[in-house]
């Protein structure tokens, strides 16, 4: 699958860039200030911040799984994950050290972290579905009404299955997400003021559904 097709993003989106490059002089900037730091997951994980504030840049402001943007979402509704779980580490301090490098931290919407805490991500998955290069885009595409869909080669996949239910993948919820963006970017480079207002208030309905839905609202 092209990854100009990734399934996070409309044609309006920025795509990711250099993302493992970005995280590392993330990292270095931390360390460079607070040299005494072990766990970077600790330096970012604070909304509002400003090494959180710019870990999200690094991704666009776009959960790194389903492709939610913060502004469509509110701020509530991301965190920082760790990509490998913490409970694949050993639970001593070394173990936490190096679940929080910043390697393994992804910017994510609640109900992706959240969905895919227990999820022990194994060789070669962590390849497969790795976020960062966009190997993910591989795995998972849209289908024509929106929806995240599984790609054939993994069709008969059993993790890859498990990690698109955890993650609640296929859920209407990500299909209006994924709407929001399509109407917001065609809201920004809208031209004439009449159709501008229109689908300012067309987003704005969109929205208003959308956060009246729980993510329990999964395809039929």
């Amino acid at each position: 699958m092209e990854r100009a097709k990734d399934y996070r993003n409309t044609r309006y989106c920025p795509v990711l860039s250099n993302v493992e490059q970005q995280k590392e002089a993330l990292e270095k900037e931390i360390k460079s200030t607070s040299p005494r730091t072990k766990i970077i997951y600790n330096k970012v994980r604070e909304r509002g911040s400003e090494y959180h504030n710019k870990f999200m840049e690094i991704y666009n402001g776009k959960c790194a799984y389903c492709g939610a943007m913060r502004g469509l979402l509110p701020v509530e509704s991301f965190e920082v994950d760790h990509f490998l779980s913490e409970a694949s580490f050993p639970d001593t301090t070394a173990g936490r050290e190096e679940a929080g490098k910043m390697k393994n931290l992804v910017w994510s919407c609640i109900s992706c972290n959240r969905g895919k805490s227990r999820i022990m991500i194994k060789p070669p998955y962590d390849n497969i579905l790795d976020v960062d290069s966009g190997n993910i885009a591989i795995v998972f595409k849209r289908d024509e009404e929106y929806y995240i869909q599984i790609c054939d080669t993994y069709q008969g996949d059993e993790f890859i299955q498990q990690f698109y239910e955890k993650l609640h993948l296929g859920y209407e919820t990500r299909r209006l997400d994924y709407l929001g963006l399509k109407l917001e970017g065609l809201y920004q480079t809208e031209k004439d003021k009449e159709r501008k207002t229109k689908l300012g208030e067309i987003l704005s309905l969109l929205l208003k559904k959308r956060n009246c839905m729980t993510i329990g609202e999964r395809v039929q």
